[in-house]
């Protein structure tokens, strides 16, 4: 059975991918057996992720690299996250329909997942999702995130190359500069150039990298019409260029990311069992607060000085 859900995975069956997809993504003692399964599978595969601020039309870009990369004969995985519903926990998944073109392609397999109220857009899941992907080998895995903004930067620790979107006319280059998005871009894209004030976009954004920590690594600026397919072979180009050097060098992830991503993993696990469990001391402080007899600063510094003495 298992030598079966290995070999089909790799075959890229569609009924496959979609439940191992979805054990993976609802985490648990049945997804931990599945990544032990796949394990020594998991391929060096390339991963791209597209973000940048809501409207700035990334699915519509995206739409048209799957267009692009197939166009040379590469197959492509796409994993498009929509915000979750901050009292069921579901999420449209909208922005499948924009991408509905390449439903009947068999090179091509698109899966929406929520993103389960998480701050950064990404939760715990989507990497154990991009393993069940990276053994399916295909040749590009293609990550768009929701566009929650200047939050939106956890995407930089699960993808190897990070594209960041933005358009004229809607303050986005601004935010750009003033987030840290810079930071985390590998290239950046102008779309819906368009509209007006395109010239004023570009040469703010490449100008702004001389904020960088690194200013010397010079990011692309790549100007895109996604709804005319206008700049998204240079954008294709770009992405391959990064794709190979990273392969060259055996390095699509590193120390730094791995420990981020593992720290933040660690931090979100604590806070799932702090509040799933009957924690009466937890109850108490809330009390407190209430009555204000203790600030939050306060109660938070009572409850790990106790919890630091239970250890002991």
């Amino acid at each position: 059975m298992q030598h079966r859900i290995v070999t089909a995975l790799r075959a890229c069956d569609r009924g496959t991918l979609g439940r191992t997809i979805s054990i993976a993504e609802n985490g648990g003692e049945q997804a931990s057996q599945l990544l032990q399964l796949i394990k020594p599978f998991i391929c060096e595969s390339c991963v791209t992720g597209l973000t940048g601020p809501p409207g700035s039309g990334k699915s519509t870009l995206l739409d048209g690299l799957i267009a692009e990369f197939r166009r040379r004969g590469l197959s492509v995985a796409v994993i498009a996250i929509d915000p979750s519903s901050p009292f069921s926990g579901g999420a449209v998944l909208g922005d499948r329909c924009r991408m509905s073109r390449h439903q009947s392609d068999d090179k091509v397999y698109i899966r929406s997942l929520s993103a389960r109220g998480s701050v950064g857009g990404l939760s715990l899941g989507i990497a154990r999702v991009i393993d069940v992907l990276k053994v399916s080998n295909f040749d590009m895995i293609l990550l768009e995130t929701v566009g929650t903004g200047q939050a939106e930067v956890d995407v930089m620790d699960l993808v190897d190359i990070c594209v960041v979107v933005c358009a004229p006319n809607t303050g986005d280059e601004v935010q750009a500069i003033k987030s840290g998005i810079l930071e985390i871009a590998d290239i950046l894209v102008v779309n819906k150039t368009d509209l007006s004030d395109t010239n004023g976009t570009l040469p703010q954004l490449k100008m702004a990298q001389h904020l960088r920590r690194n200013p010397t690594r010079q990011v692309p600026v790549v100007p895109t019409i996604a709804t005319e397919d206008k700049g998204i072979e240079k954008l294709a180009d770009e992405i391959l260029k990064r794709s190979q050097s990273a392969g060259n060098t055996g390095q699509y992830e590193d120390h730094a990311k791995i420990r981020r991503r593992l720290a933040r993993g660690i931090a979100r696990a604590l806070e799932e069992r702090l509040f799933n469990q009957d924690n009466e001391m937890l109850d108490q402080l809330c009390t407190s607060i209430q009555r204000h007899k203790l600030n939050v600063d306060e109660a938070i510094r009572i409850w790990l000085d106790k919890d630091a003495s239970r250890q002991q």
